[in-house]
């Protein structure tokens, strides 16, 4: 049902691309990555001036913001047989937190975006923390980060996977917190936002943490594009979906630095057996 599920999605993104127009269809690139969902389709709204949104707390050592060319990605690959163009994008995603489809055209437009010196250098990075030794206890666990923006899932302490997220486009949108998976949802549809259209916004691979905020699969143009829940791009949503049970710990913080503090405080509910 799952592999059905997700090739369904992807053709109704696919045909979001046919009705909206994309310059991204004249680019070259990778089938997988050729079918993107309309911009901001999920959750639309207002675009603040001035978000208030802190600087990023994470370095990215090695990279700086420029034009890059598509000449030049097959020229890293060349010298690269461990990289690939398709693997090329990704880290270009995952850097400049859009979905993957999206990059093509930004090249095509020559929008600067940032840019490792060095692609083998980034070929595994990411942002979360690899181990969180305070968590070997809990057997799964979500953490996201605010400013930076990323989603990881744990097990017993180790980042299994990770992913670029999209969170609300005002701070308050999205409250930082410790939750639990309340609900889980393969085809939720949205009850608050319509789409382009006036129907329901689809918000499929959903799970529901407070309220009617949801982690699910989404257009991620950035990472502030939503009315508050937090947006995946379709493969990790997916993988999160199917990983994660009913009662799931997910904790939102504002940065990485706010995370020692927010475990001591909130360590009996992660263990409650704990004293």
């Amino acid at each position: 049902m799952g592999i059905e599920t997700v090739r369904r999605w992807s053709r109704v993104l696919g045909l979001c691309v046919l009705l909206w127009g994309c310059a991204m269809q004249q680019v070259q690139i990778p089938d997988e990555y050729a079918s993107a969902p309309r911009r901001e389709m999920e959750e639309e709204g207002p675009s603040p001036k001035d978000r208030g949104r802190p600087k990023k707390g994470v370095s990215t050592p090695g990279v700086t913001t420029r034009v890059i060319t598509e000449s030049e990605i097959s020229k890293v690959c060349e010298k690269n047989p461990d990289l690939t163009p398709s693997k090329c994008l990704e880290i270009l995603a995952r850097l400049n937190t859009r979905a993957r489809y999206y990059i093509p055209g930004d090249i095509k437009n020559r929008k600067p975006m940032k840019v490792p010196a060095d692609f083998m250098a980034y070929r595994n990075w990411t942002p979360m923390p690899r181990d969180i030794p305070r968590l070997r206890e809990v057997q799964r666990f979500i953490l996201i980060v605010k400013n930076i923006p990323f989603l990881g899932w744990y097990e017993k302490g180790r980042l299994a996977g990770d992913t670029q997220i999209c969170i609300g486009k005002m701070p308050s949108w999205t409250k930082t917190g410790i939750y639990k998976v309340l609900d889980k949802d393969i085809d939720h549809v949205s009850q608050s936002y319509p789409n382009a259209y006036g129907q329901p916004s689809p918000m499929p691979f959903a799970l529901r943490i407070y309220d009617r905020v949801w982690i699910h699969a989404g257009d991620v143009v950035g990472g502030y594009c939503s009315h508050g829940c937090i947006n995946l791009p379709l493969e990790p949503a997916v993988k999160v979906f199917h990983w994660a049970d009913k009662n799931t710990f997910v904790l939102i913080v504002e940065s990485l630095n706010d995370l020692p503090n927010n475990l001591d405080r909130h360590l009996k509910i992660l263990l409650p057996g704990r004293r």
